[in-house]
């Protein structure tokens, strides 16, 4: 039997689990063994039937107690992010890539499928074969000499040359090939990025097409009655008062799911006239009936909610969720509010006027109808499970 190993190692989001997760269920026919390797096992919980063994990721430095502690690292581009969460450190690099290395000669994988997962890339790179899956901002172009800036807030911590070169020596103590610069961590005998051009961050820099969002069924407009406001927040962000007042004064509309509040806003929230969801709905019918979506950021749900022609508040907590709060605000569907900043605000007021934007709508509309059009053409999750088949066929010996 084929063994594919599915690798998660950095990224908070559920995101990856679930997209992980409708990957293995698409490969599961074809009679292999499918391995989870995850960041975090609990937030594949929910989809363990999808699997067959579920095992915890090499931890990173940022993933240690100590961690914790520390303030967050700098954002300009991908080597910060990286290099902040330990690929600056050799040791670490070392003893993550030896992880890695023991985990391939226990499970022996025929094929590795690696979501946000750099140093698997690195490990399995030209020795088992390897597809790079993930949206836009998680899989930047390998073929770029650099990564660019992501914003010109602050000047980039981490010289990436030195970066290079503390992943290449620990790679070659391992007997590793050494990359050629460090976009390369995320190349693959087959890369594809699961976003939308509108929604990717690297649009300008990219060669070949993205593959489009991996949808878990196919996206519905919005009704044309549509009234709900609902809102996915996937952390405990209750304690932002602004947020909790907000969503309380239109909670008559409002259908949340926030699996990691505490009982009290949503009692509250409840007494309002809000409805609230404890476990997760079907997104294509809850978007058909919603008039704005309330969320964190993350691409899976902003792709969702575009493709149904859905305008968006977006509440970010770090880069990845901006840059897709700014793309959707660039667009004139949506608004975003950087959580971050001193004196992040969500007026009841600016909510309303956004729900009732009529230009706002139908911008949304004709968006989410070029976007319909866009992944009825490309499938991009049988796309996913043709070439993770069409590498393990040429495996086969």
């Amino acid at each position: 039997m084929k063994i594919v190993l599915l690798a998660w190692e950095l990224g908070r989001g559920f995101g990856h689990a679930a997209s992980l997760r409708r990957i293995a269920i698409r490969l599961r026919p074809h009679g292999v063994r499918l391995i989870a390797v995850v960041r975090i096992p609990a937030a594949i919980g929910s989809h363990r039937d999808a699997f067959d063994e579920i095992a915890t990721a090499p931890l990173w430095p940022i993933d240690e107690p100590a961690a914790t502690q520390k303030q967050p690292g700098s954002s300009a581009n991908m080597n910060d992010i990286l290099s902040g969460a330990g690929l600056a450190e050799g040791k670490a690099v070392q003893r993550v890539l030896a992880a890695w290395d023991d985990i391939f000669g226990i499970f022996r994988p025929d094929l590795v499928v690696a979501d946000y997962a750099p140093l698997a890339t690195l490990a399995a790179r030209g020795r088992i074969p390897l597809v790079v899956v993930g949206n836009g901002f998680t899989v930047p172009p390998a073929e770029m000499p650099r990564f660019p800036l992501l914003h010109r807030i602050v000047a980039p911590a981490f010289d990436e040359t030195q970066t290079l070169e503390t992943v290449n020596a620990a790679a070659v103590t391992l007997g590793l090939p050494q990359l050629d610069r460090l976009p390369q961590l995320f190349a693959g005998d087959a890369c594809l990025v699961h976003s939308l051009r509108l929604l990717d961050p690297y649009d300008t820099q990219r060669i070949s097409p993205v593959d489009g969002p991996v949808f878990e069924e196919p996206p519905v407009s919005r009704a044309a009655d549509a009234q709900q406001v609902f809102a996915y927040l996937s952390s405990d962000t209750s304690g932002w008062t602004f947020l909790l007042e907000a969503l309380v004064s239109l909670a008559k509309r409002l259908r949340i799911y926030a699996p990691l509040w505490p009982a009290a806003p949503l009692d509250r929230l409840v007494e309002a006239g809000a409805r609230v969801e404890t476990r997760p709905q079907p997104i294509a019918d809850i978007l058909a009936a919603s008039r704005l979506v309330v969320h964190l950021g993350g691409s899976g749900l902003a792709a969702e909610a575009l493709a149904a022609g859905v305008p968006q508040v977006v509440l970010s907590g770090h880069i990845e969720q901006s840059l897709n709060g700014e793309a959707i605000e660039r667009a004139g569907v949506g608004r975003l509010v950087k959580t971050y900043l001193p004196g992040a605000r969500l007026e009841s007021d600016a909510i309303r006027s956004l729900i009732d934007d009529a230009a706002v709508a139908a911008r949304a509309d004709a968006i989410g109808t070029r976007l319909r059009e866009f992944t009825a053409r490309r499938d991009a999750l049988a796309n996913c499970e043709a070439v993770c088949m069409g590498l393990l066929r040429g495996n086969s010996a």
